[in-house]
């Protein structure tokens, strides 16, 4: 709708004037004076779209009254009326760049067309101005955009800079003064935009920044900037993870927290991350709520022995994928089991099982060792928020590992006495017991003795303590560990079992072995280097 006022002396002019434009569409009167005072004065407070005026009129006439319009108010669109065929009237209309003008008496086509230029005008100007301000958005938008990327750079540490925010909002996040991270996971599928626009509904009074990471549907990351003025209160971050809360649960949604300390700068964003994935790490199975806050004094983690390790580990080495991938399942049963257990503890126990696994890769397996283990490992264990993805996760990784030992036929089936061999050389440190590598070869231990010592000459337990003592001899000669920690390393619990057999096999006693080498190689031996005289 656009409105105009009417100013005339004459009281019947103005009737005229409303009469004929009564049927035309789109416009309203909104106010009528008699002279160009008091039309200043209705023009000011109803802010009209344009102005039809008479020009000749008492107290102030129209040859006053137009340059005062075209000079405070030139966006208005003026139509002149007259009665007069007089030039100096003209002239003066056509100085203030009056839309029309129109001589006295007029008809209603003369005053409909004049006010169709005005109303064709100002909806171009609305069009012009749509477009502006749509570019301007558009413009803003994208500087956000880029703002966005710059700070989720800094969110995942691959930059540090924050100085080149040039966006409106970027800006005013950057004026506030305490920030804090809500990194948020779910077992669904997250869509960013609809919970972008859900965001942008809510009347917070912090303003909020939404990040997600390549190639992870299941996550993102919520920056929260509390104005300078206003104390960061537990109360109301829990606020906002409740109304999270609700917006998930209207997607069916099952959503978990990690919620960093409080910053006082947006370079501290990769800080914040790391609280927030700190903190997610200390969830349990048994966790009652569904967020964690970062706290600096954390629990320690608690000890995992898993009964069926030692199996799980010659599964993998020995190929056999379908049986491994039946007894990995037991692993996380024995997670869940351990109410102590948190997913940090779950994850640091993977990876020593992977870490095992590394080390018995032989030689000739270097170009396996780079295909079944990832070198992004750490990282994507950084974004695996939950014991079932974990899980998941870990059989993928075990599985691939079992199909890299099978490539070289680690544990061949060809020759079965061999494999035991070769399994004792690579695990001479743990607890080999006859019956226990009877047990994963699936064969008789008396069988594994007497098939044992016909094919090497020698006994089982011979064997291993030959290796054990070979690995021993090695140690004592370049480190300085003292020998109840050698014995331990090369898998002997008892020290003096350890002294035993070494004195046995060797003659002397592990320290007179080393105080042999030392002489024979210099006093620096011992570091592994022979640096002479």
């Amino acid at each position: 709708m656009y409105t105009y006022v009417v100013i005339d002396d004459e009281p019947l002019i103005r009737r005229g004037i409303l009469k004929k434009l009564e049927n035309y569409p789109g416009i309203q009167c909104v106010a009528q004076a008699s002279n160009g005072k008091a039309a200043l004065e209705q023009i000011e407070e109803k802010d009209p779209d344009f102005v039809i005026t008479d020009m000749k009129m008492p107290i102030m006439d129209g040859t006053q009254l137009l340059p005062v319009l075209s000079t405070q108010y030139p966006e208005k669109y003026i139509i002149v009326i007259s009665g007069y065929k007089d030039f100096d009237y003209a002239k003066e209309a056509l100085r203030a760049k009056t839309l029309d003008y129109i001589v006295k008496p007029f008809s209603r086509e003369a005053l409909c067309s004049a006010v169709d230029k005005a109303v064709e005008l100002l909806q171009s100007r609305e069009t012009l101005q749509e477009k502006i301000t749509l570019d301007e958005a558009e413009k803003e938008k994208l500087k956000y955009e880029y703002d966005r990327q710059i700070l989720r750079n800094v969110l995942f540490g691959t930059d540090r800079d924050v100085s080149g925010l040039t966006s409106q909002k970027a800006r005013e996040i950057q004026n506030g003064s305490q920030y804090v991270l809500l990194t948020v996971t779910m077992q669904e599928k997250l869509d960013e935009k609809v919970l972008s626009e859900f965001l942008l509904t809510r009347d917070l009074d912090v303003q909020t920044v939404l990040f997600t990471r390549d190639h992870t549907e299941n996550m993102c990351f919520l920056l929260l900037a509390f104005p300078k003025e206003k104390s960061v209160l537990q109360r109301e971050i829990m606020d906002i993870k409740n109304m999270l809360d609700d917006f998930f649960k209207s997607i069916s949604g099952h959503p978990f927290y990690g919620i960093s300390g409080v910053h006082k700068s947006l370079g501290e964003l990769h800080k914040a991350f790391l609280e927030t994935t700190e903190a997610m790490n200390q969830m349990t199975l048994e966790q009652k709520v569904n967020y964690v806050f970062y706290a600096e004094n954390k629990e320690n983690g608690c000890v995992l022995e898993w009964p069926k390790l030692e199996l799980f580990l010659f599964l993998v080495e020995s190929g056999k994928k379908d049986e491994m991938e039946t007894v990995f399942p037991e692993l996380f049963h024995y997670f869940a089991r351990n109410e102590k257990c948190r997913l940090k503890d779950a994850k640091d126990y993977c990876l020593e099982i992977t870490e095992t696994l590394k080390k018995s890769l032989p030689k000739d397996m270097q170009i396996h060792k780079s295909t079944a283990t990832s070198l992004n490992l750490i990282t994507n264990l950084n974004f695996i928020f939950s014991f079932s993805e974990l899980e998941e996760y870990f059989q993928r990784f075990f599985r691939n590992m079992s199909m890299a030992f099978e490539s070289v036929g680690f544990y061949s089936e060809k020759d079965i006495l061999e494999n035991i061999k070769n399994y004792v050389d690579f695990h001479y440190e743990k607890d080999l017991t006859q019956e226990f590598v009877a047990s994963l070869f699936r064969l008789n231990r008396s069988y594994l003795s007497s098939a044992f010592k016909a094919r090497t000459g020698t006994s089982f337990v011979d064997y291993v303590n030959q290796v054990r003592i070979s690995h021993a001899k090695e140690m004592l000669k370049k480190t300085d560990k003292k020998t109840y920690q050698i014995a331990q390393a090369v898998g002997y619990e008892n020290a003096k079992y350890f002294f035993r057999v070494f004195k046995k096999m060797e003659g002397i006693t592990p320290e007179q072995y080393r105080n042999q080498q030392h002489a024979c190689y210099g006093k620096y031996a011992v570091l592994g280097k022979t640096w002479g005289k």
